[in-house]
């Protein structure tokens, strides 16, 4: 469909993308080819599939011992499908329960009787080479939930094939059932082959991860409770935790429910799950935050993580959520809503995310050494997307080369008849390479990224505050080059001792082009940044206690041109120097205390930063599982702290007719939260319902002030405080193979400001919001995914200046609900179609001031996989 200028062809498509039509025909043919030959090599892998293999006598008797499963009469699976398998009498738990009787040999094993069972998987065709990275394979076990001998570190780095797990010390507790692989995404009823004999997608408040194949309904309804009960997640302590251990209140996400949601960029996508807020402003810009405590477009108060690296960006401490981090070959989202210095440092202050990336063990299926897969898009404002990755084995080594590509015209959201003017600086183009390497206890990944995207100013408003006074400028434009590259050891040294290193190199160029308001000549703006870090942690597991122990660096260099007089490009350098230890001691099977600390050194010359200090980071928590399986209580304190960004201390930066300045004395941001809260299983653990409450004390909150004119400086504007509330509800009904989640945000966000006075709403910190989700699978072949969502009024941090009066008003933002659909097909076993719609309602509204959000969309995907 053609963007369209007052009923007319616009003209100018995506810029430096000749050539279209012939592109989207070529497209086309591409889609045909690959759907023939997809058909073609899947009939001829049926034809040559081998017959299933059949679990060994060990493994059946450990499937029929789990406590509170329901035991499956064999041959259930090949069961016609709907039809529910006879059930077998229960067995109680704490006696014996007999194997059930096969005609398979049993395998020889040297483990003893009195010995608990390890990870149960099916035994590969044949023994592979260990590989470590951040992936773990689909074939391999996963490491042992907390608090087993075995303590996996971040998920990127969980080791494919971890050792056996010894026997647990007196007193732990065995988890009632183990998931059958390592991957934390579940059996969902996939995009690429909806089915309704498969586990149904578990919400992301609910973490779900992989259980077993399913072989009718009973077996549903346990692989269910299974998922709920035994989720792991790690972002929370850099080391596997079952989520029901976790204090802190995490989201785990899978890459398909982000990508259900038809958005292009993170900030988008993310702002339709719990606790987690978007908002999109002039000139692109791009500010993600949670629970209220929100960020201004030169800081982020959220720490972005790739695999467990940080991609903030050196100079202003932000990570940009736009178009220019694309979501490509994502694999899971964990989220931690809740302060994360006490392991990651400054700007973890309101939460982390950490996009998990898949490994090329993700796309290779089980007995195979090659797989593939391919996505390509299109639809209205000539928007297409392609996305592709292949990945092999041979021997040790695993690799994956995957390519991204985006382009669109964009809407027309500053078009304005009175004035003929037509808004043609929406477009986007984006191109990114990545690959992974994997040999042994090493990997290697890297990924470039090229962008190149329009600015447009805003509308002709007069506005201080975000972007100075923004205004509709036609010719702006940001070219983007990005280049990560990390290389990782993750090692097994003892039984009980694991050690895991990583280096790590981010490189950014960015060129800005500006339209001079007065002579009108476009001016380029460039800036280069790089971060060369590291980390070493070891992760000790005894008995009862765990323990990580680690160190990190982080060096930034930053070449801006806009900086205070008086400072070179040699002073805008710093590096930061972390060293943490957390730990986790299970006092009884009912009772989970834990406790950490950080401290962060920052080496940075004097006169950009007068008012260094170090900072130590502390935190405490306790889980009560008061009723086993049922009722679990959870308390946690912890304090964050927030560097200013050396944008903050020295830009001086004059951009259309306002000037924005650094100020050298300002103190680091410190926050110090109180969370409690219950997780209540009923319903045989189908259903989760949450309620957390948490008080957020902020000091020093730094933000703009307006000195006089159009002139602001940052500036320790005072505290803050902010009490919240937030209600979630979560379920999955087999009866109707459908999930649903739902939850409701209360907050009180309030800035106090310097030397007492009235308390003021802070920006951006609406009082109410509220997010739904819902899937529900149409027999084996469609899906349907609906994400809602309602923001209250909220007040923008710009303000509008009436020059004549010499007064300045905030501008207080109106509530919006808008909501986005997808809709999907499985036309074969390797190909599926969806349709995607976003802003389903055409809700007229706005995220920040003068800059109106986009209208309803329509989109197009087809996927093929190998």
């Amino acid at each position: 469909m053609d963007s369209t200028e007052y009923g007319g062809s616009r003209t100018n498509a995506v810029k430096g993308f000749a050539g279209r039509m012939g592109a989207r025909a070529c497209l086309t043919l591409v889609v045909c080819a690959l759907s023939l030959f997809a058909v073609e090599t899947a009939q001829a892998q049926e034809a040559q599939e081998p017959a299933p293999k059949t679990r060994t006598k060990a493994t059946r008797k450990r499937a029929a011992t789990t406590p509170g499963a329901k035991a499956a009469t064999p041959g259930a699976k090949a069961a016609t499908p709907g039809a529910k398998p006879p059930r077998t009498a229960k067995t109680r738990r704490g006696a014996k329960a007999q194997p059930p009787p096969t005609d398979v040999e049993p395998i020889p094993t040297d483990e003893p009787a009195a010995q608990p069972p390890a990870l149960a998987t099916e035994p590969p065709p044949a023994p592979l080479a260990p590989v470590a990275g951040p992936g773990p394979s689909v074939s391999d076990p996963l490491p042992v939930a907390s608090p087993s001998p075995y303590d996996g570190p971040l998920t990127s780095d969980i080791p494919s094939n971890p050792p056996p797990a010894p026997a647990l010390g007196a007193g732990a507790m065995l988890p009632s059932s183990q998931p059958r692989t390592a991957d934390n995404v579940p059996d969902r009823a996939p995009f690429t082959e909806p089915t309704s004999d498969r586990a149904l997608p578990p919400p992301s408040s609910l973490s779900g991860l992989d259980g077993p194949d399913l072989g009718g309904g009973d077996d549903l309804e346990q692989n269910i409770n299974r998922a709920l009960s035994e989720a792991v997640v790690t972002t929370a302590s850099k080391r596997s935790q079952r989520i029901s251990d976790v204090p802190l209140t995490v989201s785990w996400i899978p890459a398909e429910e982000l990508e259900g949601t038809g958005q292009f960029s993170l900030c988008e996508a993310i702002q339709y799950f719990p606790g987690m807020e978007c908002r999109r402003g002039s000139m692109r810009k791009a500010a993600v935050s949670a629970r209220g405590l929100g960020s201004n477009y030169l800081s982020n108060r959220l720490l972005l993580l790739k695999d467990g690296r940080p991609l903030t960006d050196p100079w202003t401490g932000q990570f940009y959520a736009d178009e220019t981090t694309p979501l490509t070959n994502l694999k899971q989202v964990e989220v931690i809503r809740g302060p994360g210095s006490s392991l990651y440092g400054s700007n973890a202050f309101s939460g982390v995310i950490n996009i998990i990336e898949r490994q090329p063990a993700d796309l290779i299926a089980k007995g195979q050494n090659v797989g593939a897969d391919a996505r390509i898009l299109a639809g209205q404002d000539k928007t297409w997307r392609l996305q592709t990755n292949v990945a092999g084995r041979g021997g040790p080594v695993e690799a994956l080369l995957g390519y991204y590509g985006f382009g669109s015209d964009g809407p027309q959201l500053f078009n304005n008849p009175q004035l003929n003017q037509t808004d043609t600086n929406e477009d986007s183009l984006v191109h990114q390479v990545n690959g992974k390497v994997r040999v042994g206890p090493l990997a290697l990944d890297a990924d470039f990224t090229d962008g190149n995207i329009g600015r447009p100013g805003g509308q002709n408003i007069s506005t201080v505050g975000n972007c100075g006074r923004c205004h509709y400028t036609a010719q702006d434009n940001e070219h983007v080059q990005n280049l990560n590259a990390a290389l990782q050891l993750d090692q097994q040294v003892t039984d009980h001792v694991r050690v895991f290193a990583q280096a790590y190199a981010f490189f950014k160029r960015r060129n800005v082009t500006l339209e001079n308001e007065v002579t009108g000549a476009l001016e380029d703006t460039l800036g280069k940044r790089s971060r060369l870090g590291g980390e070493a942690r070891a992760l000790f597991s005894l008995d009862k206690l765990s323990v990580t122990v680690g160190g990190d660096v982080k060096a930034d260099q930053v070449n801006n041109q806009n900086i205070l007089p008086g400072l070179t490009l040699d002073d805008t350098k710093q590096t930061i120097l972390g060293g943490f230890v957390d730990a986790e001691y299970r006092i009884t099977d009912r009772l989970v205390v834990g406790a950490g600390a950080r401290y962060d050194n920052y080496q940075i010359p004097a006169k950009v930063w007068e008012a260094k200090t170090d900072q130590v980071s502390p935190r405490a928590s306790v889980v009560f599982h008061a009723i086993p399986e049922l009722l679990t209580l959870r308390t946690n304190y912890g304090r964050a702290f927030r560097a200013p960004t050396m944008a903050e201390l020295a830009i001086n930066q004059q951009m259309y007719a306002a000037t924005l300045l650094g100020n050298p004395s300002l103190r680091a941001e410190t926050l110090d939260t109180v969370e409690a809260a219950v997780d209540f299983w009923p319903l045989d653990r189908r259903v989760r319902l949450t309620g957390t409450g948490f008080y957020n004390r902020a000091r020093n909150f730094i933000n703009q002030e307006l000195l006089f004119g159009s002139t602001s400086q940052f500036k320790n504007l005072g505290d803050a405080r902010v009490a919240g509330f937030e209600a979630e509800a979560a379920a999955q009904v087999p009866s109707l193979n459908s999930s649903f989640d739902v939850a409701y945000q209360f907050l009180d966000a309030q800035a106090l400001p310097v030397g007492g006075g009235s308390s003021y709403p802070l920006d951006y910190a609406p009082t109410h919001r509220v997010y739904l989700r819902g899937r529900t699978n149409i027999g084996k072949f469609a899906f349907v995914e609906l994400y809602g969502l309602f923001v209250g009024a909220r007040y923008d941090p710009g303000f509008v200046v009436d020059e004549n009066a010499g007064t300045t008003t905030r501008v207080k933002l109106p509530s919006y609900i808008t909501a986005t659909a997808r809709v999907g097909f499985n036309v074969h076993e390797r190909v599926a179609v969806s349709l995607l719609g976003t802003n389903l309602f055409n809700a007229k509204y706005e995220e920040s001031h003068g800059f109106p959000a986009p209208p309803l969309g329509v989109f197009t995907e087809v996927r093929l996989h190998y």
